[in-house]
Parts: C-alpha cells; structure tokens; sequence
C-alpha cells in the first residue's frame, strides 16, 4: 500500500524484484539506478537480513505522476542471490505496490521459476491477498541464450497473475527500462483508481522512515507518458551492470551504502525504554579503521 509522508507532501510506492535467486535482480536494479539522474536518485544499499541480502533505493520521476499536489517517489526492493528462508521475502513484499517477476529463460531452470513463483502466491496469501491482487511485470530475462525459452513458454507456466511479459537481457540493459516503466504506469493507473487511506505508521523495511497521520482523502493520479522517461533517465551509457552475489554486506542488520565512505552505525545492544515517551539507543560508529560507543535519547511524539 501507498504511504503517505504529509511533510514532504510525497506519496511513497513500494516496487519489488522478485523471483529466483540468480535470475537477474540485482542485475536489474543495478542498472536502473546507473540510467537514473543522480538528482532524481537516492543512494544505494544493501543490507543483511539474516543470512539473506536486501538491495534497495528510491527516486523520484522528475515531476511526473503527481497524486493532487503530492508528487511520487517510488521505493525499488529486491532480495539477491540464493535465499534461505522466507524471511526476508516477506519483508519486502509486505505492502508492496508492485512487482517484476525475474523469471530464467533458461530451460533447466524452469523449475526453480516455478519454485519461486509458488513462493511467492504463498507469502502474498499471509497477507490476505493474491498476487492477482498486485500489479506486475513478467519479465523474461536471459532471452538472448542459446536455447532460450519462448516468451508462449514462460507466459504459459508463469503468468499467473496476467501480467504484462516484457524479454530482456538485463547484462546488456534490455528490457530493463521498460520493464520498470511499465510497471510504473500500471502502479500509478491503480492509485488514481482507488482511494488513499491515511493510516497510522505501518511497519517499514529498515532504512525507509516515513512519517503518516490518519485521515482519508482522494487524490487523482496523472500519468507517465512513455516519452518522458528521458527527463529522468541518463542518456549516456550505464556502467556494465553487477551480476548477482550472495557475498555478504557488512554486520547482520546494518544498511551500507554500495560504494560510499559514510561512517557504519550499528545498534550496540537493546534500545531501552525510558520515562516521558523515550528510548534510549545504545550505537557502535565505525568511521576511517576508528571505532566509537555513543548513546542517542529519543522523544518519541504522536502528533493526531
């Protein structure tokens, strides 16, 4: 679901890269954040979540799909590598407005395809919904192998949820743009169809903090027009996109920014209730090889 953050008079989307590990992924989301404005761009992380590794950033799409007078940034999610558990697949789905399925064209992979996308109608049912009940993209990567699965074969065992089938080879950045703006246009299509809510504050994937307040209005949602991707897409050539790794971030827990020099915050212990509505966070700062223990008192204020 949407997320509203009143102070910023932004509206928050959820869009996750979901399908079986090794697919593509983090192929995906590598390259769309290299195509992307740095100025319409957040910064890009990763972050351990048990044994399993989160990828995520957001942007905003330069003016377009305006909500009322609340413009749209979307918030992209992906799990890379081989997973262990469901864990962290529920996190990120949890809320989500949207979905690309990475799907393997490769043959002998069909059934981890299948594997993942059974996977998937199984978590989305924890939440009381079905993935026909989400808007999504199918998109058929590694289409460019020798023998590849037809796009018939892979939207006959895959599209469950009859979604849009896009062929791509992520390593080389096609179908990757279009995949996402699809995706993108359907997403902003439901907004404008149905009601916001305004609800307290749900739980969030670390990293991503938005403050909400309660209430209901309606908002109308415009469109992406398919020839204004440019104005918030880099026309120059994206550095060759990473393959997926299941190599390990940093500490458990912890969001790192990929290829940054910003010091890493670690919770050093519980965080500690205290009078008056406050925590106190006992935090571990790691900067330049140096290391250093701090406490941060929190006033917690629910305004209504």
């Amino acid at each position: 679901m949407a997320l509203i953050n009143n102070a910023k008079r932004e509206i928050n989307a959820k869009l996750v890269y979901y399908g079986p590990g090794l697919s593509g992924k983090a192929t995906n989301l590598n390259y769309i954040y290299r195509k992307l404005k740095p100025e319409h761009r957040g910064k890009l992380k990763t972050m351990n979540v048990g044994k399993d590794r989160m990828m995520f950033f957001d942007f905003a799409p330069a003016g377009q799909g305006k909500v009322g007078e609340y413009d749209i940034r979307f918030h992209v999610y992906s799990i890379i590598g081989e997973t262990t558990d469901d864990t962290a697949w529920k996190m990120v789905l949890k809320g989500a407005d949207g979905v690309v399925f990475v799907a393997d064209s490769t043959p002998d992979r069909m059934k981890a395809n299948l594997e993942s996308l059974d996977n998937l109608k199984k978590i989305m049912r924890g939440y009381g919904k079905s993935i026909k009940d989400l808007p999504g993209v199918l998109q058929c990567n590694k289409h460019d192998i020798d023998p590849a699965l037809s796009l018939e074969e892979m939207e006959k065992a895959l599209n469950y949820g009859c979604y849009t089938v896009m062929p791509a080879v992520a390593k080389r950045g096609e179908g990757v743009l279009d995949s996402l703006m699809s995706l993108m246009k359907t997403v902003l299509k439901e907004l404008r169809e149905s009601e916001l809510e305004l609800e307290k504050e749900p739980e969030l994937v670390p990293g991503l903090s938005i403050p909400t307040t309660s209430g209901q209005e309606e908002f109308r949602v415009t469109e992406i027009a398919p020839d204004t991707c440019e104005s918030y897409f880099s026309t120059t050539p994206a550095v060759a996109a990473e393959t997926e790794t299941t190599t390990p971030a940093t500490a458990p827990g912890n969001a790192v920014e990929e290829g940054g020099d910003e010091p890493l915050i670690e919770m050093a212990g519980e965080a500690e209730p205290l009078s008056g509505g406050r925590l106190r966070l006992p935090l571990n700062i790691k900067y330049g090889g140096r290391e250093k223990k701090v406490a941060v008192t929190v006033s917690i204020s629910l305004e209504l």
